[in-house]
């Protein structure tokens, strides 16, 4: 969803753009080049490859694992023009015990975050996580410490996963573009998650449903750019709003599901934007609309 909105909405531009794809699925549209990725090709190579062959670089890839990083360290060796953010931010908004450090000492509202290891085991609600995933995957919901210690226990994720308390209040999604400390917004989302069995799902968002709060949202997002100066390019913060609060939960150094509905929520081409805001010293941002869209995944 999100390479072929990005694909679409950099098609309209003055610009080459090339790709690749697994070769078992469908190539996408809106590119002069797809390379496919067969088999036994060494995907590494692949992209290398494609890094130095191009001018910029806008990466779609996951934190986890360090992908994302690693890609980003390689686009920046070989001295392209990254479209995104810079190697030192994605290190440590690619791990939620990091960020939650990072979000502490800038004084920012964060929710308290343990290894099992140090974890109080309270009576409250708590979540595990993944400490490098992206999203919601293999994140599990509990209201009782007992049942949440045999999960992590018996799938071996003490060393893999972090525990979070549970924050009450709307989940909730910023989308915006960074550069040198400084945040525009993009829009104010709300996040539609579901739990079934414990584990947590993410379902979709709608693009604007927490518009109300744009303000509020806008002064968190900026105190992040300039906690982490080094975000570049469109970031994604994911928070709890809590009546008049808003407690961050994790910074993601990329392309979020709610690019995909941007382009009808601004009006504008965000694709356009964020290379605009990113490459010209004086860009003046144009007022934007804030249209609500449902995103479902």
């Amino acid at each position: 969803m999100m390479r072929d909105a990005l694909l679409r909405d950099l098609s309209v531009l003055n610009y080459s753009v090339s790709t690749s794809v697994d070769a078992r699925l469908i190539s996408p549209k809106h590119c002069a080049e797809c390379v496919e990725v067969q088999a036994d090709d060494d995907v590494w190579q692949v992209w290398q490859d494609q890094i130095k062959a191009a001018d910029a670089v806008w990466l779609i890839a996951p934190e986890t694992d360090g992908l994302l990083h690693y890609l980003t360290q390689i686009a920046t060796q070989e001295g392209k023009l990254v479209l995104g953010c810079g190697p030192a931010s994605i290190k440590i908004t690619s791990e939620k015990m990091a960020t939650c450090l990072a979000l502490e000492e800038a004084g920012i509202a964060t929710i308290p975050t343990y290894t099992f290891e140090n974890w109080p085991r309270s009576h409250w609600i708590w979540l595990a996580k993944p400490n490098d995933g992206a999203g919601c995957s293999d994140t599990a919901w509990f209201n009782n410490a007992d049942d949440l210690q045999d999960w992590i226990e018996q799938n071996d994720k003490q060393l893999t996963h972090v525990i979070q308390a549970y924050q009450p209040g709307d989940s909730a999604s910023i989308s915006c573009v960074m550069k040198v400390g400084k945040a525009h917004l993009l829009s104010c989302n709300t996040q539609m998650i579901e739990i079934i069995n414990h584990m947590v799902s993410y379902k979709g968002s709608v693009i604007n449903g927490m518009r109300e709060h744009w303000a509020q949202f806008e002064v968190v997002a900026n105190r992040i750019a300039k906690a982490f100066p080094d975000l570049a390019g469109y970031v994604g913060i994911d928070v709890i709003v809590d009546n008049d609060d808003i407690y961050v939960v994790e910074i993601n150094p990329r392309l979020t599901t709610s690019y995909v509905g941007l382009r009808e929520a601004t009006g504008v081409n965000p694709a356009e934007l964020i290379i605009n805001t990113l490459t010209q010293p004086n860009f003046e941002w144009p007022v934007l609309q804030q249209n609500k869209v449902k995103i479902h995944v």
